[in-house]
């Protein structure tokens, strides 16, 4: 026999080298089975991306979707800033992360995020029907040169009570008169369209074809879980709505108690943009993002871990613990935003007779959060024109016109 031609192992040994090879298929399988989350997904409903990921890849080969026709990419994610940034992220999460922490290695396993639309059903005011690659391409034409955020706007709507109130009025109208967003999305749960007097204020305040032309419904089921965790809460439950439709489309998210004041350009020159409501907290009731934004992504990929049982953690904590590990990432607006915070003394400047003056909202804000569950008064047409407060101000500067 030719010294250079491996001779076979004596037989004895080929049982165990059996073994060995079993055992390693077995144990690949198990692996595989152990990543629950991607259990029943179809992998042409989940959001695809542009790129694939590194051979040192912190994404199990098994977790990661092919490319399907028909599916919709998260456009230009930068998946190689999400793989280096990875384990930086894991570490901010963890203190974030409640009764997960002492498993979040074996829990937070993607630096990707991943996002099933196929129940997502997107339509005009009259019934026409887009897909989320239509609505993306819609998005993206209207990132103008010099500016990262498209000029589209997302509100989420109210999952109980479809009635809306006055100062949900407020907000839309302040959302299309002042922001001028090419598109506003209005996400709604199924039978939870908004309705009421209110409601029709909004939509007589734009002409049919005005109507038709800019507003696109999104209907999407109220999500229940997110990766393999619980999402039960109904504001938790919102959070994963809002970072999800900003994440596919981009744009800016408010929530219906935000009012917009001044034209929103400068922001929208950012990747990211957020307001801190308290020193220790950044408010994740308005925020602004180009489409598959680095800081958004990871703040998803983070949920991973979520703790339904704590109010703020993955809300209002995380992203303050990961805004000064990548600043360049997300710009935080200290004022303009998210101040007048929800402190009793702080949302009396909102409310109370007299107290205007403590704010100077005119030069200051570009939007206002109104916390308006620590306020809870209704007004109207009328009441509003005499309220003296800063809310009655702002009101009738986006009514009517007026300081």
């Amino acid at each position: 026999m030719l010294s250079h031609v491996r001779s076979l192992p004596p037989r004895r040994l080929i049982p165990p080298l059996l073994l060995l090879v079993i055992a390693s298929l077995l144990l690949g399988l198990y692996n595989f089975g152990s990543n629950s989350w991607l259990q029943g997904i179809k992998f042409h409903d989940i959001i695809q991306f542009d790129q694939r990921p590194a051979p040192d890849s912190f994404v199990p080969r098994a977790t990661m979707p092919a490319k399907a026709k028909g599916s919709a990419p998260l456009q230009g994610l930068d998946t190689e800033a999400l793989r280096r940034n990875f384990p930086k992220l894991k570490e901010a999460t963890k203190r974030h992360s409640g009764p997960h922490k002492a498993r979040l290695d074996q829990m937070m396993i993607s630096y990707l995020p991943f996002i099933s639309t196929s129940a997502w059903m997107l339509h005009s005011p009259k019934g026409k029907k887009f897909t989320v690659s239509e609505v993306q391409a819609i998005s993206n034409s209207t990132i103008q040169p010099g500016f990262q955020v498209p000029n589209i706007a997302h509100f989420v709507m109210p999952f109980g009570e479809t009635n809306l109130q006055f100062h949900h009025m407020v907000s839309l109208l302040s959302c299309l008169h002042i922001m001028k967003p090419h598109r506003l999305l209005l996400w709604y749960a199924p039978g939870k369209l908004p309705s009421g007097q209110w409601w029709d204020r909004v939509r007589k305040n734009l002409t049919e074809s005005e109507w038709e032309e800019k507003i696109i419904f999104v209907q999407r089921p109220i999500p229940t879980s997110v990766y393999t965790v619980p999402v039960h809460g109904k504001e938790h439950q919102s959070d994963v709505m809002r970072l999800e439709a900003v994440l596919v489309f981009g744009g800016l998210y408010m929530d219906i108690d935000v009012l917009v004041l001044k034209p929103l350009e400068p922001l929208r020159k950012f990747p990211f943009t957020i307001g801190r409501e308290v020193p220790y907290g950044l408010c994740n009731g308005v925020f602004l993002s180009a489409p598959s934004g680095t800081f958004l992504a990871m703040w998803h990929t983070a949920y991973q871990v979520f703790f339904d049982g704590s109010w703020v953690d993955h809300s209002v904590w995380l992203p303050n613990t990961m805004q000064p590990i990548f600043p360049d990432l997300c710009h935080v607006e200290e004022e303009s935003m998210d101040r007048p915070n929800w402190t009793p003394e702080e949302v009396s400047w909102i409310y109370v007779k007299g107290q205007q003056s403590r704010w100077d909202w005119r030069s200051k804000n570009y939007v206002m959060h109104l916390w308006f569950r620590k306020y809870g008064k209704q007004h109207n047409m009328d009441s509003i024109k005499t309220l003296d407060s800063m809310f009655g101000e702002m009101c009738r500067f986006i009514l009517f016109g007026v300081f």
